[in-house]
């Protein structure tokens, strides 16, 4: 099955019942992550704080237009995930403290949108689906943060690149650079 037919999968009305669950699903999972992510554990202020819980809406906002229209809205958002996987990099973190905030953040999203949707009536094939699409959707977002520390990575290696060539042109120039 494709990414694609896992959500083509969904009935559209699920959104519906899910949507009223957002709000306090994603004040939740911001604070679980705080509460179980050692590198997350501080107040979450500034620019991490923020982009922690700006990530957390719109990966549950994006899931939701998965599910109503999953050709268009499988591109909007990655630019979210792309910038947390930068900023991971230029914390000189790896990825593990971010890849788990995912897994967290799937984990506490699971009981709530499971309780939503068998007390909405929704029946087991449709649970079965909601769940292989949210470990779906958490490797999705996975990925798109590698891809933004990778692309921090080559930034900072090829700004060394420079550098050195800066230095070795200076030092091989004629005449000979002033030493100051």
């Amino acid at each position: 099955m494709t990414t694609s037919d896992i959500w083509r999968a969904l009935p559209l009305e699920l959104a519906g019942v899910l949507e009223p669950e957002l709000p306090a699903l994603s004040d939740e999972i911001a604070h679980v992550i705080g509460q179980e992510i050692p590198e997350y554990a501080r107040p979450l202020e500034g620019a991490l704080g923020s982009d922690l819980r700006a990530g957390v809406r719109e990966a549950l906002r994006r899931f939701l237009r998965l599910i109503r229209q999953p050709i268009s809205a499988a591109e909007a958002g990655r630019r979210v995930y792309i910038r947390l996987g930068r900023q991971e990099f230029r914390a000189g973190r790896t990825l593990d403290a971010l890849q788990a905030a995912y897994r967290v953040g799937a984990r506490v999203a699971w009981r709530r949108v499971a309780a939503a949707g068998y007390t909405s009536g929704q029946t087991q094939e449709t649970m079965a689906a909601l769940a292989e699409a949210i470990f779906a959707y958490i490797d999705e977002l996975s990925s798109e943060s590698v891809e933004g520390f990778a692309q921090a990575q080559a930034e900072r290696a090829g700004e060394r690149e420079r550098a050195r060539t800066e230095l070795v042109a200076a030092l091989l120039s004629d005449p000979p650079m002033d030493a100051d």
